[in-house]
């Protein structure tokens, strides 16, 4: 009995250990559908972490070989699967519909002019029933790239390529950023990582 609570302790923290991977930037590489690159967190290198119906997911670190046991390594890339995944679920840009003033609801509301600034541009509105105008942001304001620029790094990165290849890639669109900027990206338009992360379970048996 001892012994299966031991064992379920070291189970949690290997979970724990690949959490706290998987929210990291730039841990995990994806190299195809089924077969991922984690970052040592000694530094020594990565492992490769793969999926086979035959096998299921194994390692190449010590802890797997050695031990025949689920690492930490194998949790982190769960987790990074079941987290793009939800965010991918979630994320959904719908068409900008403006029917409303955003002041005082009226719908009598009619397009007065443009605005031009570095993302595009941008409609004024004004409402024939309290007469104020706006705007509606959308979320780039401020923003020293523009959309197009954002929308293409979150595409990238949560379809598996890492935060230096969705760097790489926008250079070659004409977009210099580096991979920290890609991430404050993330960080910034994904909130609902963090929303996530932690309802995220992943099945700690042997299958």
């Amino acid at each position: 009995m001892c012994s299966d609570s031991n064992m379920e302790l070291v189970t949690i923290v290997r979970m724990s250990k690949g959490k706290q991977i998987a929210q990291k930037p730039d841990q995990i590489q994806q190299l195809d559908e089924l077969t991922y690159l984690v970052k040592s967190q000694s530094g020594n290198g990565s492992y490769q972490v793969r999926f086979s119906t035959l096998d299921g997911w194994t390692c190449k670190c010590p802890d797997f070989v050695y031990r025949q046991v689920k690492c930490k390594h194998i949790f982190a890339v769960e987790f990074s699967r079941k987290l793009r995944d939800k965010v991918r679920e979630s994320i959904v840009i719908q068409p900008l519909a403006i029917n409303a003033c955003l002041y005082c609801k009226s719908k009598n509301i009619k397009k007065d002019g443009l605005r031009h600034n570095q993302c595009g541009t941008i409609q004024i509105w004004n409402c024939k029933a309290c007469g104020r105008y706006f705007t509606v942001n959308i979320g780039f304001e401020r923003m020293r790239q523009n959309p197009q620029a954002v929308t293409t790094a979150m595409q990238l990165y949560f379809s598996g390529e890492s935060l230096r290849n969705t760097a790489r890639s926008l250079k070659l669109l004409g977009v210099q950023v580096s991979y920290q900027t890609v991430w404050n990206w993330i960080e910034k338009y994904t909130a609902l990582m963090r929303k996530y992360v932690d309802k995220i379970t992943p099945d700690v048996g042997d299958t």
